[in-house]
């Protein structure tokens, strides 16, 4: 019996290369994470990523964009499901969800702190972030002041997830 591989089209070995990287990207971090190490998750070869990416950093953002869309679809589903008044709350819920993955919480961390050292990444970052601010607006309805509070209760999970810590997030 022979075995015939399909062959991928560039869209889907794209997506293959952007699930090896955020893997690597997650366990590794920015800066140690290599190329290198990424081809060989994706079974590919090094210079065909750098072929399709052009750079680490660009492999990189591609990989913070796809956690980005992530966030942008948990939250639109989380919304959409729950009734007014109670859209952050769902929101909310989901994203401890979310972050229970450890590779997802693992990204997050290492892009802020990609963007701490990195004036590139950081302007990025902030244009990501508030286009994910802009968008719980929309979905929520909920006030600045809302938002921010949502926001800063989302970094306490990731710093309460990443460390193992117990929060009641919803004691008086």
């Amino acid at each position: 019996m022979s075995s015939v591989r399909t062959r991928l089209t560039a869209d889907e070995r794209r997506e293959q290369i952007v699930a090896a990287a955020r893997a690597e990207f997650a366990e590794r971090g920015y800066q140690a994470a290599t190329t290198d190490a990424i081809a060989r998750r994706a079974e590919v070869s090094q210079p065909y990523v750098v072929r399709l990416f052009g750079s680490k950093r660009a492999l990189f953002l591609a990989v913070a964009d796809s956690c980005f869309r992530q966030l942008h679809d948990v939250f639109s589903a989380a919304a959409e499901g729950a009734p007014a008044g109670e859209k952050l709350t769902a929101m909310g819920n989901a994203y401890r969800d979310l972050v229970a993955d450890r590779e997802v919480l693992a990204l997050q961390l290492h892009f802020f702190a990609a963007c701490a050292a990195d004036p590139t990444l950081r302007e990025i970052g902030r244009e990501r972030f508030a286009a994910l601010i802009a968008h719980e607006a929309t979905l929520s309805g909920a006030s600045e002041g809302e938002l921010i509070r949502f926001n800063a209760a989302g970094m306490l999970l990731n710093v309460a997830t990443a460390l193992g810590l117990e929060i009641d997030f919803d004691a008086p």
